[in-house]
């Protein structure tokens, strides 16, 4: 597909081999965090809203402000996200969108 979306050989197999390993590393990851027990799952979600949600602006202003932001978005994979961002990437690389 790559190819034939216009993409020289070498750069193909870079933003393939790219997309394979994102996706097995978020396979991983993701189910890791599947596979964690529910008291531990709830854990890491209070240390967002106990800890990183209160820390000082003074000392860490772009957490302060974006805090409530974290709290939610930590919660839930970056895959989607992460996937945008590369095929995003890719397109601009082509020169297209």
């Amino acid at each position: 597909m790559l190819r034939d979306a216009g993409f020289p050989d070498e750069e193909a197999v870079r933003i393939c081999h790219a997309f394979v390993d994102q996706a097995l590393a978020f396979g991983a990851l993701d189910a890791a965090s599947a596979a964690m027990p529910k008291a531990a799952r709830e854990a890491e979600a209070v240390v967002w809203r106990a800890t990183y949600a209160r820390l000082p602006a003074e000392t860490h202003p772009h957490i302060a402000a974006t805090a409530r932001h974290l709290v939610v978005d930590m919660r839930d994979s970056s895959y989607p996200a992460a996937l945008d961002l590369l095929l995003d990437a890719a397109a601009a690389r082509l020169g297209t969108d």
